[in-house]
This record gives C-alpha cells, sequence and structure tokens, in this order.
C-alpha cells in the first residue's frame, strides 16, 4: 500500500509499505479516505521530535472499515468512521475514569500512544491507504451514511 512516510527533516515521500492487517481479534482495517495534517505533523518534519526515517505519518483519520477481528463487536465491515487521534483500549483504570489520553495499555513504555508520531508508541500513521486500528470498538467511531 501507499503512504506518506518521514524520510528525513523536511523530507517525506509517498512510498510503498506492507499493508496494514489485523494482529489481534480486536483490530479493525480501515480503508482511509480522509487525514488530515496538524501542527504536530510540523514538529516531525520540521526535526524537532526526533522521528525516525520510515515512520509512516498522519492522524485524524476517516474511513472505511474494511475488515474486523473476530471480538471486535460495535463496528462492521463497510461503515464508516472516525478515529481518534490518540489510542486508547477503553477498559484499563485509565480509560474507565475517563482519561483515555492516559491508557495504560496502549503504549507499554509510558502512556499517551497516538498513529504516526515519533515517541508515541509502535503505530502506523493514517496518511496511507489502510490503517490498522487496535481495539476497534473503543477507536472507531461510527459515522451515520453510506460509504462511498
Amino acid at each position: 500500500m501507499r503512504a506518506v512516510v518521514y524520510e528525513d527533516v523536511r523530507t517525506v515521500g509517498v512510498r510503498e509499505v506492507p499493508d496494514a492487517r489485523l494482529e489481534v481479534d480486536t483490530d479493525a482495517v480501515v480503508r482511509i479516505t480522509a487525514s488530515a495534517l496538524c501542527g504536530s505533523d510540523l514538529h516531525m518534519y520540521d526535526g524537532r521530535t526526533g522521528a525516525n526515517p520510515g515512520l509512516v505519518l498522519g492522524h485524524e483519520p476517516l474511513g472505511v472499515i474494511e475488515q474486523v477481528g473476530g471480538a471486535v463487536q460495535t463496528v462492521r465491515p463497510g461503515m464508516r468512521v472516525v478515529i481518534p487521534t490518540h489510542l486508547f483500549c477503553g477498559t484499563c483504570a485509565m480509560c474507565a475514569r475517563g482519561l483515555s489520553a492516559a491508557c495504560l495499555r496502549a503504549r507499554v513504555d509510558g502512556t499517551g500512544a497516538a498513529y504516526g508520531y515519533a515517541g508515541m508508541g509502535p503505530y502506523r500513521g493514517a496518511l496511507a491507504d489502510l490503517l490498522r486500528v487496535p481495539w476497534a470498538d473503543a477507536n472507531c467511531l461510527p459515522l451515520p451514511g453510506p460509504a462511498r
């Protein structure tokens, strides 16, 4: 699949990377239809975050569910969804308290996890054809209307 990849300070490229795929039964794979660029992407682009070459950039995506794992209950293929910037499990102590940005499970080496952001976990970004969404029931928010 194609993705926008950080290459070096002020250098990005569109590259072929392995397709996003289900890794556990709570995942979904989403075909991305839109993904925002925001100021945090510029921090990486300008070299202020220590991004490593090969990082797939992008967060704040919208898309259509392509595939879901066997444990996913709230979304199904063909549904349009919006996906938050940060990842969270929805069930740990912090998520249960409404503090999903400090999820204890999304990043084992610290708190706070995000798609395609340096130092925020191993999650590829959404400036790509497909995105793996962990904990799809928590991270895929259904949108009204049919998929296009």
